[in-house]
């Protein structure tokens, strides 16, 4: 069953990640808003940054939801999504916090035998991973 519940958390954290870059990506107008005062001292166009954090966020989702490098993406998102609840603030900013926190969780597991990783895992040692 914890094999279950860690694909579960993984393509939920994949799936929240691809739609919030695809909407940064239609609709970058929507988002400027949101970024934190600081941003404006960049010598990088609001829009620009908008698109930039859509492409890393849908590349990272897709990494993440195929399952490369699964502990290191998990824990780029995690850390993204945590900046973000600490910029946020408020009751976003704690239910990005919580889903950071839920999503730091897959750095912490072994790969499902749903992933990249554990097929080129088993093509590096032998072994079949094991599923869920």
């Amino acid at each position: 069953m914890s094999r279950v519940s860690t694909l579960m958390v993984r393509y939920a954290f994949a799936v929240l990640f691809l739609w919030f870059g695809t909407e940064q990506l239609l609709n970058p107008d929507m988002w400027v808003a949101f970024l934190p005062a600081w941003t404006g001292y960049l010598p990088v166009p609001s829009l620009m940054l908008i698109q930039f954090n859509g492409w890393f966020e849908i590349v990272f989702a897709l990494l993440l939801a195929l399952g490369g490098f699964t502990r290191l993406v998990a824990a780029a998102l995690s850390l993204h999504l945590l900046g973000i609840a600490v910029t946020a603030g408020g009751a976003i900013g704690m239910r990005d916090f919580a889903l950071s926190i839920m999503g730091g969780a897959l750095v912490f597991s072994r790969p499902d035998a749903w992933t990249l990783d554990a097929l080129f895992a088993k093509k590096k040692t032998g072994q079949t991973p094991t599923s869920p």
